[in-house]
């Protein structure tokens, strides 16, 4: 049953399955969906001309009622005697079955007259009408006035006549037959009608149709509010407050306010459609299953030669290239199979060459990694190692006889820095990042760099595993130490000759040996500038030097931020004003803290400098100091050119300045700012938008105090 499984065989099935089921399925589905809309429309429309109906009969009952009415209030108008007023509505009762009463009300509601029906009403008492919501309305306008009551076992039409200034008329007329006739509509097993008032209450309808909650939630049905709203006659689906599938029609009834509804459920009113569907999908069925047989059939008259060049192909894949395939079709398939047996015979003689080239490639590739001076390790997907050289096994100590091909690495290495450093590196390799393990001892330095790069596929990119590389770089390590010990001194060298000179160009200026002309002083005042700037210079390198040896110490005062900010104002003020640069300082109060006063001056600086430095002219800096419960913090915000994103983490290094932006300086200023704040405990860090400025933060922690070693550290128990 290997034919079962092969992918050949399913999609020449699927494909002649496919040619004979969608025409099918296409006729089929237009054919239902034609007939469906049919039914549909035919039932919808069966429904809209029943509510019109219904509407129209219930309009006529309302005017047919009114036009009597009031043509025998008309009469009652006219001079007679009371007693013949009476006679007249009482003969009016006896001609119109549905009228209940007639009452005369004065001005304050009382009734004066009044006949009704002993059939239909018992209430012969002449009582006041003032309460009643009619007699209420009639009064806003004095109008004709027309509700419907539900008041007591059936509805009852209230109609309120004005008769002069002084006297109206009240008639009750009962619309028991309106409810029998709405009652009585159906629409064939599920389907009835309901009269509904302005506010979607159902007035009449079959009685157990709506269930009390449907009785409740009858006014929220979409299409009892599309009722209300349209003007016209309609027709919809929806679901009712159950959730139940129904389709309906309304019809407006102008008379009254309200509308004639038609229900009935979905699914009966649309069964003729189910059962053409139901029909339709049992012909589908039988040509799906007719297809998919006759398909199955020829697929494996086609596929059984094919799965036997499969097998004698998955033989030539293992390297058996001994195997024959023998199919007599007489047709392409047999010449196919002959072609392979030919080429069969030529992997045969050519497998037989390859295999001394593979191994001359092997010693090769051996060789080269055996004389490599970095460690290389290569592990699978799985982590599992595939290859180590020697390198790689002398770093770890491993025996070199020692076979650790297939093994993990946390199984081979042992417990060591460079373990886990060489652990963590394999689980990230990314090419750009890397790793150096200080491995020194007392007796000698070491110091090793691991980096991770991931193995791809030559041109499909496939991850393949992972290569780590292990370098020694002592040696590196060793010239970077001198180059900075050598830095250190030629500065220190410097420091004291050109302090002497400054001294001298001080006294120049001062005009002590001799009072200077206006272009020799600005000459000198030049050369002080310049002098200036390399001590800043020198000084910087100096203090990044103790940075690094751990010779800096910190003399710990209560001092103000704001007033520190206050003098670095005034310290670059003059800069500020050779640009026109607005300085503002937001504070409200001192904000003292626990610091260094000298190294907060040059952090507020150094900041405040860089602003000016990279404001535009009449841009604004703005240095703001917030406290935040445990720290204080700053930000000075400035009004230029803004940081590349690429940059705003490397602007704290040594000598790292942004590309393209001439403006001075040595790159040190951040990185001795970023360095006096971490020794206060505190953490610096930009924010900042091209071309709309960048905001400088710092924290610096309350409540700092000098260890016993000299160190910075919290008050222990100040929150």
């Amino acid at each position: 049953m290997r034919w079962l499984k092969s992918g050949l065989f399913r999609r020449f099935v699927l494909v002649m399955g496919a040619l004979a089921l969608l025409p099918v399925l296409f006729l089929a589905s237009q054919i239902v969906s034609i007939s469906q809309r049919g039914i549909q429309a035919a039932v919808l429309e069966l429904h809209t001309k029943l509510a019109e109906k219904l509407s129209e009969q219930v309009d006529t009952y309302f005017k047919v009622n009114d036009d009597k009415l009031a043509f025998a209030l008309a009469s009652l108008q006219k001079k007679m005697e009371w007693s013949d007023k009476q006679e007249l509505l009482r003969s009016l009762i006896e001609t119109h079955s549905d009228v209940v009463e007639i009452s005369i009300l004065n001005g304050q509601g009382r009734e004066i007259l009044k006949v009704y029906n002993p059939d239909l009403s018992s209430e012969h008492e002449l009582t006041s009408r003032s309460g009643e919501e009619g007699f209420k309305r009639f009064l806003k306008d004095r109008r004709r006035t027309v509700i419907i009551s539900r008041a007591g076992p059936t509805a009852s039409l209230q109609m309120y006549y004005p008769m002069n200034k002084a006297v109206l008329a009240r008639i009750v007329v009962s619309l028991r037959a309106l409810s029998a006739r709405i009652a009585s509509e159906s629409v064939g097993g599920t389907g009835f009608a309901v009269l509904v008032d302005g506010k979607g209450e159902p007035l009449f309808y079959p009685e157990g149709r709506l269930s009390p909650e449907g009785l409740k939630t009858f006014a929220a049905w979409p299409i009892v509010k599309t009722a209300l709203q349209s003007q016209s006659i309609g027709s919809s689906e929806f679901k009712d407050g159950g959730g139940l599938e129904r389709v309906g029609a309304y019809a407006p009834v102008a008379s009254m306010g309200g509308a004639v509804v038609i229900i009935q459920a979905r699914d009966e009113a649309y069964l003729s459609a189910n059962k053409m569907r139901r029909a339709a999908g049992l012909v589908i069925l039988l040509v799906m299953v007719f297809s998919v047989l006759s398909a199955t059939f020829l697929a494996r008259r086609l596929t059984s030669p094919l799965l036997a060049l499969t097998r004698s192909a998955e033989g030539v894949a293992r390297g058996d290239f001994l195997g024959r395939v023998d199919i007599q079709t007489g047709d392409e398939l047999q010449e196919l199979a002959e072609t392979f047996n030919k080429m069969t015979a030529q992997l045969r003689s050519y497998s037989v060459l390859q295999v001394d080239r593979l191994i001359a490639e092997q010693r090769k590739t051996e060789a080269i990694l055996f004389s490599i001076n970095d460690g290389i390790v290569m592990l699978d997907k799985q982590g599992k190692i595939q290859l180590a050289n020697r390198r790689a096994r002398e770093i770890f100590g491993l025996n070199a006889e020692l076979s650790i091909e297939g093994k993990t690495l946390a199984g081979v290495l042992p417990e060591s820095k460079l373990r886990e450093a060489f652990l963590r590196a394999a689980e990230d390799p990314r090419p750009e990042a890397f790793k150096e393990i200080d491995l020194s001892t007392e007796q000698s330095r070491s110091f090793l760099r691991i980096t991770a790069h991931p193995v791809v596929s030559p041109g499909h990119g496939a991850h393949l595993g992972v290569v780590v590389a292990v370098r020694d770089v002592t040696l590196e390590k060793e010239l970077e130490k001198m180059k900075e010990e050598f830095l250190h001194y030629i500065t220190h060298d410097l420091r004291n000759p050109l302090g002497s000179a400054m001294g001298f160009i001080d006294v120049l200026l001062k005009g002590t040996v001799g009072v200077l002309s206006g272009d020799q002083h600005k000459m000198v005042s030049s050369i002080k500038r310049s002098a200036s700037r390399l001590m800043g210079l020198i000084n910087n390198i100096l203090d990044i030097a103790k940075m690094d040896s751990g010779r800096m110490r910190l003399s710990l005062k209560t001092t103000s931020l704001a007033g520190i900010a206050g003098r670095a104002f005034g310290i670059l003020e003059s800069l500020a004003a050779q640009k026109e640069i607005k300085m503002v300082l937001a504070a409200s109060e001192e904000f003292s803290v626990e610091a260094d006063p000298d190294l907060m001056e040059r952090v507020f600086t150094n900041l405040v400098g860089n602003a000016i430095k990279f404001t535009p002219l009449k841009g604004t800096i703005t240095v703001a100091i917030d406290d935040l419960g445990p720290a204080l913090r700053v930000c000075i915000e400035d009004t230029g050119e803004g940081i590349p994103e690429n940059y705003r983490d490397r602007i704290f290094q040594k000598f790292e300045q942004v590309t393209g932006q001439r403006h001075g300086g040595t790159g040190l200023g951040l990185t001795i700012t970023k360095f006096f704040i971490e020794a206060h405990l505190g953490r610096i860090w930009v924010e900042s938008e091209m071309d709309k400025g960048s905001r400088f933060y710092f924290t610096v922690p309350k409540h700092l105090v000098l260890d016993a070693e000299g160190g910075v550290a919290a008050r222990e128990g100040v929150a």
